[in-house]
């Protein structure tokens, strides 16, 4: 096939031939139909330069529809940059004019003009052709629940890892919050983990809980031992400690000691157990079920744990303050318990019951998410009520079969979305696990460091917050 060029080239060389009359009563009759000609290839050319245009600039108001609090002015600058990486400006001659215009609070039309090439039309002086596109984009924002179920374990307190947690599960907020409809029902909820989940101390006498007393057990007894009476030869050493599943070593004053005789040494003292809003899990499977519960779930004395849980609220100043409240305290990593919290938060069944029920999710249009992130394996494995086998092996497959129970509960719009990110975790079992407990490859996050960790928040977030072309 001739390309336009070479056509347009013939068409020119054709214009010169003036052999004979043949030549001239041909050229007569090929003239408007070369023309003719030349207008469907325009057209052609220019329709495929406008399907080109149109797709940079549904994709360019998709991009800067996500974020309803920038300026009109950063909004018009991201369009352009999205219609220059779609390939808007190599379609056209020339891109001369780009607009945006909000729609009321959910809305937003983008339209861009430009100008195409001619190739055979040019012959008729009309170099090129105008073409444009529009597009409106509207914010699908439903009905929404959210549990943030974050891993609040000792590892989190290095490099930074808290600082960048709290960032990034702020930023989600922000956007779940500034790009919610006028009329959509938006609430979060915040469930920091460790070895144990903190349910609050006003949750004591919970009808599903069963909390031991208080109690105090006075001590005394004696031992033996022989008191040092002179340290030599001191020095600094280096020694390793592991916590939570991490390495890490510290100096410690090292002396060679003598001692003197035996002594007797007696003491008394009253040991206190306390319940601090702990609590520990059933005996499996319950363990592993959203249902109403056929026993109680056991609290623990003595035992420390993360911040309080925050059940499902609208405020934002409440979730965002409670975010900045965490802190990495935990010893121990236990992600069943997160998991079952999380699933707890947003289920209209004991024990919290602050969840929708699954035909209010159907008819007024309700999306529930669980968003997990952990920094490190399971480190621990139950030994019922409490978490204390030193190993994590039990609780990876607790793990995989509530990730799988959360999945198939439901069915179609009642399903629980799951987000599931892992942070600077290098072992692969973890990381397989952690991503087939996400509803989809596509909602798992491998955040590397903390920029990526904002970046995985930031896509939960355009997940959550649907926006569709209109028209």
């Amino acid at each position: 096939m001739l390309s336009v060029k070479k056509l347009v080239g013939l068409f020119k060389k054709f214009q010169r031939d003036t052999k004979g009359n043949v030549a001239l009563m041909f050229g007569l009759t090929a003239v408007p139909m070369m023309l003719a000609g030349g207008i469907a290839v325009d057209y052609a050319n220019a329709i495929q330069a406008k399907a080109s245009i149109q797709a940079a600039v549904d994709n360019a108001a998709l991009a800067a529809g996500y974020d309803t609090t920038m300026s009109d002015a950063d909004m018009l600058k991201l369009v352009k940059k999205y219609l220059e990486s779609n390939g808007a400006e190599n379609a056209l001659k020339s891109l001369d004019e780009v607009k945006i215009k909000r729609i009321g609070t959910t809305g937003l039309k983008v339209s861009a003009k430009g100008k195409v090439d001619n190739y055979l039309m040019r012959i008729i002086g009309n170099n090129t052709t105008d073409i444009g596109a529009e597009t409106y984009i509207k914010n699908n924002y439903g009905n929404l629940e959210v549990a943030l179920v974050l891993d609040n374990t000792f590892s989190m307190s290095a490099a930074g890892k808290m600082a960048a947690l709290k960032n990034a599960a702020n930023t989600l907020v922000d956007k779940l919050h500034d790009n919610k409809g006028a009329a959509a029902s938006l609430d979060i909820s915040l469930v920091p983990f460790s070895q144990y989940v903190n349910i609050g101390m006003s949750r004591r006498n919970a009808p599903w809980a069963d909390i031991p007393a208080d109690w105090d057990e006075p001590r005394s007894g004696g031992y033996w031992y022989r008191p040092v009476t002179r340290k030599y030869n001191c020095r600094m050493e280096t020694r390793t400690r592991v916590r939570d599943g991490v390495s890490s070593t510290y100096e410690a004053r090292v002396c060679d000691r003598e001692y003197g005789p035996k002594e007797r040494r007696t003491y008394s003292y009253v040991k206190k157990y306390r319940w601090n809003g702990c609590v520990g899990s059933r005996n499996y499977p319950l363990n592993t079920q959203d249902t109403a519960p056929t026993s109680k779930i056991p609290g623990l004395l003595n035992r420390s744990c993360s911040r309080e849980i925050t059940t499902l609220t609208s405020s934002k100043s409440t979730i965002s303050n409670e975010i900045d409240k965490m802190s990495a305290s935990g010893n121990q990593t236990y992600i069943p318990a997160g998991l079952m919290w999380g699933w707890r938060m947003l289920s209209s069944d004991v024990p919290l019951t602050d969840g929708v029920s699954k035909a209010k999710m159907k008819s007024e249009n309700y999306t529930k998410a669980i968003v997990l992130m952990t920094d490190g394996e399971n480190t621990v494995s139950p030994n019922y009520p409490d978490h204390r086998v030193s190993n994590g092996t039990n609780a990876d497959e607790l793990t995989k079969e509530i990730c799988q129970n959360i999945k198939s509960n439901g069915t179609g719009k009642e399903k629980i979305r799951i987000y599931t990110v892992t942070f600077a975790v290098t072992d692969p079992a973890t990381k397989k696990m952690i991503r087939e407990c996400a509803t989809n490859d596509s909602y798992y996050f491998d955040a590397s460091d903390s920029a990526a960790l904002a970046a995985a928040f930031e896509q939960i977030g355009k997940s959550l917050v649907t926006l569709f072309i209109s028209q």
